[in-house]
């Protein structure tokens, strides 16, 4: 890890300490100003914005489709599990994002995310498919790195959080009317499956994932000078999120920062020990050293052009 990014790491994490102690102080006084549930742009982030985790997952899928070793067993059957997990994240994505809408039709959820599943699956599919093998192997170390900060972020701990303290979000006691219940982020109230959620935000971590996007330079070394811009397009887009989050009504101040703080924590402790224990070069290497040497025995044993005239002296 570079002296830099030691310090920007420490920097961030200093203005998170300093979010949640405003959030302490002031989250109602923010929410109270901030409270807009009608704008057309938060909704429209609060329905399709939570797209990072599903598009990584599938995209990791659809590239071990393309890198599976054929001579290995039911090579078949592990593409076509290939496939299925990444049209499975495809439906999950577009079914939770009409479920975050206002609309009512039940069935609407199903068919859109049928449709995301059927849409989606073949171009990632597709797209990969153009792609040199050696490509499509690097992406897949990338890939698998991404969704590993996917999976421990935007489904476990975030949600495991949510459990633990289940915090009334603003919009449900304003549809209440009664905010007796209101609780600071840091007080634990009780388990609850019903509701209660809004700490951590999960919007927020899973905009935040895109952070990963910063370490694409560990495999791809061609975008390592690019680090600092994907880090700003990414830092625009989790802080929009998390605006937007506040303007909803569904996340409180500490609610949206938790939510980065997990995201980006995870990321840079999984990428600092991913790209430790996983040397690309090496890993590339090894896929490719057995062709190698069956390419050269291919060539031992067809004589060159050098001795077969030899030969022919001698005969």
């Amino acid at each position: 890890m570079t002296k830099a990014r030691k310090i920007t790491y420490i920097a961030l994490l200093g203005v998170v300490a300093a979010l949640l102690v405003v959030g302490g102080l002031y989250d109602l006084d923010i929410a109270d100003a901030l409270y807009a549930p009608k704008n057309v742009v938060a909704q429209i982030f609060e329905s399709i914005g939570i797209f990072p985790p599903f598009v990584i997952v599938a995209a990791t899928f659809a590239a071990l489709f393309f890198v599976l070793d054929g001579r290995k067993k039911y090579y078949a059957l592990k593409r076509i599990a290939c496939v299925a997990a990444t049209a499975l994240a495809y439906i999950l994505f577009g079914y939770m994002a009409i479920n975050e809408t206002s609309l009512s039709i039940s069935w609407l959820s199903y068919v859109v995310g049928v449709a995301f599943g059927a849409a989606f699956t073949p171009l990632t599919l597709w797209l990969i498919s153009r792609m040199r093998d050696v490509t499509r192997r690097k992406l897949l170390v990338f890939l698998i790195f991404a969704s590993i900060v996917c999976v421990i972020a935007d489904i476990l701990a975030v949600n495991v959080l949510k459990f633990i303290f289940s915090r009334p979000r603003y919009r449900e006691m304003m549809a209440a009317e009664d905010f007796t219940v209101y609780s600071a982020w840091y007080k634990i109230n009780a388990f609850s499956l019903h509701g209660h959620h809004s700490f951590p935000s999960g919007h927020t971590a899973s905009a935040g994932a895109l952070f990963v996007l910063c370490a694409i330079g560990e495999v791809f070394t061609e975008y390592k000078s690019k680090e600092k811009f994907l880090a700003f397009v990414v830092a625009l887009y989790t802080v929009t999120m998390a605006y937007s989050r506040l303007v909803l009504g569904a996340h409180f101040l500490s609610d949206v920062t938790a939510g980065f703080a997990v995201a980006f924590v995870t990321y840079a402790v999984t990428r600092y020990l991913y790209f430790k224990m996983t040397p690309v070069e090496a890993f590339l290497n090894e896929e490719t050293k057995e062709p190698a040497i069956e390419r050269a025995e291919e060539t031992e044993d067809v004589p060159s052009e050098e001795e077969t005239a030899q030969e022919e002296e001698t005969a």
